[in-house]
């Protein structure tokens, strides 16, 4: 039987760009995965589109790319999207955001007992071993995965399934950022304070996972979230093409650890491949 890992997240495209490579090696390594999504996407970008076509669209998108990641199962639990408030004020979304992150309907709304209880169900239903989320701050303060975060945490409780957040790397992107520096990216373009409010620190509860040999993999999953990814001109407030840097990397904080059995899959891969895994 195969070991089941599943994992949660906030919005369509999230799930390729944060953990598309970590679901390649756990596909590879012979593992099931499911994937749980939380909202359509519905304040997303749509140009000639209204939301309805647009919640439609993104959900074939979805599920476009949980088939080239070699997602076995799809749950979309329904919620709003609750908007974005971009501290870059480059975001679409972040006029609206404040006026109706409290919508009825919205993830930002939802009660978390009543989310848990559904990803609750899933997870007993699969036996999984693992979940993944965000972490504290949804990676990037989005409030969707903020609730992301605490709807996971929520769902685990007395269950024996190990859980992963995903998260940046705030020393990485420092290097990032100085190495973007010195190759004459105006500095105004990333302000420093944007770095330091990304992810998390470097410790020893973080899992860091090189997917250089899933990117292909993962690239294409990325792009077939094309009405949304296509069209970025900005993704975390960062500059255009910047996060494109990060896609070889993937992080996660360890929250419960129980048996490891995620980080030993991820070592087993990296000795077939005869590449030290970087955790």
């Amino acid at each position: 039987m195969k070991p089941v890992l599943v994992t949660l997240h906030a919005h369509p495209d999230d799930e390729a760009i944060f953990t598309g490579g970590t679901i390649v090696r756990a596909v590879e390594s012979g593992w099931r995965v499911v994937l749980i999504m939380a909202t359509d996407g519905d304040r997303g970008r749509a140009p000639g589109l209204f939301r309805s076509g647009l919640r439609a669209h993104r959900r074939s998108e979805t599920l476009a790319a949980a088939s080239v990641l070699g997602v076995e199962r799809v749950e979309f639990l329904g919620y709003g999207d609750s908007g974005y408030d971009d501290p870059s004020g480059s975001s679409p979304n972040s006029r609206i955001a404040t006026a109706r992150g409290l919508r009825s309907g919205t993830l930002a709304a939802v009660h978390i007992d009543e989310a848990a209880a559904t990803v609750r169900r899933i997870l007993a239903e699969e036996d999984a071993v693992a979940l993944t989320c965000y972490d504290d701050n949804g990676i990037y303060g989005h409030i969707d995965h903020v609730q992301v975060h605490e709807i996971a945490w929520r769902s685990v409780e007395g269950l024996s399934c190990e859980l992963y957040e995903s998260t940046l790397d705030r020393s990485a992107l420092r290097r990032l950022r100085n190495e973007l520096l010195e190759r004459g990216l105006a500095p105004d373009r990333w302000p420093l304070a944007l770095a330091e409010r990304l992810g998390v620190e470097n410790g020893p509860g973080i899992v860091t996972v090189d997917v250089s040999d899933q990117l292909e993999r993962k690239l294409v999953a990325v792009a077939a979230h094309s009405s949304q990814v296509i069209q970025a001109t900005t993704f975390m407030g960062l500059p255009a093409g910047v996060f494109h840097h990060l896609l070889r990397t993937e992080w996660f904080r360890v929250g419960r650890r129980g048996r490891g059995q995620v980080l030993e899959m991820l070592r087993a891969i990296d000795e077939v491949v005869r590449r030290p895994v970087a955790i």
